[in-house]
């Protein structure tokens, strides 16, 4: 049941990528649901010195050993079983969503702290999967998923733009993931293919669901 409620946690395109994760199904569980929770206590805040400090909270957990954080909540205790050690990237995107409690529009330093958290997951990610070499790819994914994220929750047009605009040179050329990297394949090109047509949703049209399903099959 714990499993379930955290898979609930994910937002729908995480879900759908993992479905396509391996043996290390947690790792990329607790990423997505991490993600999804965080991101929900930004983009639901109604003021932003209160999702500070809920954000401190979890900041303050994966600044001090497992053994030493409190027990019940089910996605820290997965945490600590599938990341100890490489908390550090948990904390990048921690402090990446925390940038978009800044005032609106958001400034180019907010912006970019973002895409460096969601990149800084995804080259983890590449890491504790077994795949360091990929790691470089790995973090292309994690940004394109950050700016897509950025011109999609766009509250301006300049923050629309200037998402879309960063993507333009990174969103040219298809990923190439190795196996174990399969999510990123999948949520990676989605967020590609939403830049590329202007920023729409992810899912946001009928053959979203067929190109997830390619992606996750053969990774591009």
């Amino acid at each position: 049941m714990e499993r379930a409620e955290l898979i609930d946690e994910c937002p729908e395109v995480s879900r759908i990528a993992l479905a396509s994760a391996g043996r290390d199904r947690d790792l990329w569980l607790a990423a997505f649901a991490l993600d999804g929770r965080i991101g929900r206590m930004v983009l639901g805040a109604t003021e932003p010195m209160l999702g500070q400090m809920r954000l401190a909270w979890w900041r303050d957990q994966f600044g001090q050993p497992a053994t030493a954080r409190p027990d019940g909540d089910p996605l820290l205790d997965l945490i600590g079983r599938s990341w100890e050690g490489c908390e550090r990237a948990l904390r990048d995107l921690v402090d990446g969503w925390e940038a978009l409690l800044s005032p609106r529009p958001l400034s180019e330093a907010d912006r970019a702290s973002f895409v460096a958290g969601r990149a800084s997951l995804a080259r983890a990610l590449a890491e504790r999967a077994g795949s360091p070499s990929a790691a470089n790819e790995a973090e292309r994914a994690g940004t394109l998923w950050a700016l897509a994220d950025l011109a999609i929750h766009a509250q301006e047009p300049d923050e629309r733009d200037a998402a879309l605009d960063r993507a333009a040179e990174i969103a040219r050329q298809n990923l190439r993931l190795p196996r174990p990297l399969r999510p990123l394949s999948v949520i990676g090109g989605l967020a590609r293919r939403s830049l590329n047509s202007g920023g729409r949703p992810l899912l946001g049209d009928r053959l979203s669901p067929l190109i997830a399903l390619r992606l996750g099959l053969f990774g591009r």
